[in-house]
């Protein structure tokens, strides 16, 4: 799901034989000319509204040679749900780490593997900068080696860099020594970078100056702390020292599965809240922009945080992704909490830069089992959360529920009824 303008959210639905787009009006019904189906792609996980109506779309695409990587392809449509000249495009690349809207520029962070066995201390690939433009013209960067090892995460910022934080290990492999952040970009590795971080940082958040925040930390164990960096690399005012909270990990699994802590959830301004999830419990702490402790945080609940995805009963599930909470006009936090007891479903509750719950929230699912699994905000402050509910044998529907500020539920959509 991805806000655009005028109350509208696109949603990208994966299926067999295409994906499906569709186009919402502020009322949840699709616009005339949506939905459309993406020939030949299993997956549009990148959806990145314009403000100009029109759409840009990174999709995977069918594999029938069998390769190692398929092929990835670039789309781009209008708001009437037309195909823009000179798209779709193929990336010539074998996946990508982030892209970025910049505005009316696709800007992807691209990658290529060397092969399919890679020689210890040999770099497993290269990545670069490609920038599409509305027109389908291509720029592609110089390409810049990047490490063996699958456990980086990467984010593009304002200014059209990708900055990664990449784990350094020890020989004992147990857990994260350090971390680097580096920075890919057009040109090639960005001056100033890479820079050595103590322990394991998260993916890159960006406030609207476009400096880099950081949670630093081992997921659900103290202390956690935040870091802020400029473009050139120099560490800035921002960062709050060690925290009394056990930032929440990017997913949950076995000993060693998820290393790094999620990204802190940055506003414009620079404010910052860390979430720690850990003993079944969520505390929220809110930081100024100077990195100091906000008056009346941190947020308490008793309220776990809700997990998404789905372990069949008698398989191992090695780990499982955390429904990400997200961050609205104003700096209000929406999070996403696991259902209270078994009686109802789950929920999803508003707070506000004091740390007080916002009236008429939290928005709580009826259905036993029923969870939220996504939100996002758009620029009026709606909330769109996908809801995920049980349905008959193993089936499960999903529904966006569109929720005011106030809490008005403006619609719901079933996007998938099996």
């Amino acid at each position: 799901m991805a806000p655009g303008p005028g109350g509208s959210l696109f949603v990208s639905i994966p299926r067999a034989g295409g994906s499906i787009l569709a186009l919402l009006d502020r009322d949840g019904r699709p616009r005339p000319g949506w939905p459309i189906r993406i020939s030949d792609s299993t997956s549009c996980e990148l959806l990145l509204p314009v403000d100009d109506g029109s759409v840009r779309v990174v999709c995977t695409l069918e594999n029938p040679q069998g390769n190692m990587f398929g092929p990835i392809g670039a789309f781009a449509f209008d708001s009437a749900g037309s195909q823009l000249a000179g798209w779709p495009i193929d990336l010539g690349a074998h996946g990508y780490f982030s892209g970025r809207v910049i505005g009316d520029e696709l800007t992807i962070h691209a990658w290529a593997s060397l092969g399919d066995v890679i020689a210890e201390g040999q770099p497993a690939g290269n990545s670069w900068i490609l920038t599409l433009a509305a027109n389908g013209a291509v720029r592609s960067g110089t390409q810049v080696p990047f490490p063996n090892c699958c456990d980086q995460r990467w984010a593009i910022g304002p200014d059209g860099v990708a900055y990664g934080s990449i784990n350094q290990y020890g020989d004992a492999q147990e857990a994260p020594k350090s971390s680097e952040l580096v920075a890919v970009s057009f040109a090639g590795a960005g001056a100033g970078f890479p820079i050595t971080i103590e322990g394991s940082a998260s993916e890159p958040a960006f406030d609207a100056a476009g400096r880099i925040h950081l949670t630093v930390g081992t997921p659900f164990e103290r202390p956690a702390r935040t870091l802020v960096f400029d473009t050139n690399g120099q560490a800035v005012v921002g960062g709050s020292g060690e925290l009394e909270i056990a930032a929440t990990g990017e997913c949950v699994g076995i000993e060693g599965s998820c290393p790094a802590p999620a990204a802190p959830l940055v506003g414009p301004d620079g404010t910052t809240f860390v979430v720690d999830s850990s003993g079944n419990r969520t505390t929220v702490v809110g930081l100024s922009p100077l990195g100091q402790a906000m008056e009346g945080w941190p947020y308490r609940s008793d309220a776990g945080h809700q997990s998404k995805g789905s372990c069949p009963v008698g398989t191992v599930c090695e780990r499982y992704e955390l429904a990400a909470p997200a961050i609205g006009p104003g700096n209000v936090l929406y999070l996403l909490h696991a259902a209270s007891d078994t009686s109802v479903g789950g929920s999803i509750v508003a707070v506000g830069p004091d740390s007080r719950v916002r009236p008429g929230w939290p928005v709580v699912l009826s259905r036993p089992g029923a969870a939220f699994w996504s939100v996002v905000v758009g620029a009026d402050g709606t909330a769109y959360a996908l809801a995920i509910e049980p349905e008959t044998g193993d089936a499960s529907s999903a529904t966006i529920l569109a929720i005011a500020s106030d809490s008005t539920v403006l619609y719901r959509t079933t996007i998938i009824d099996p």
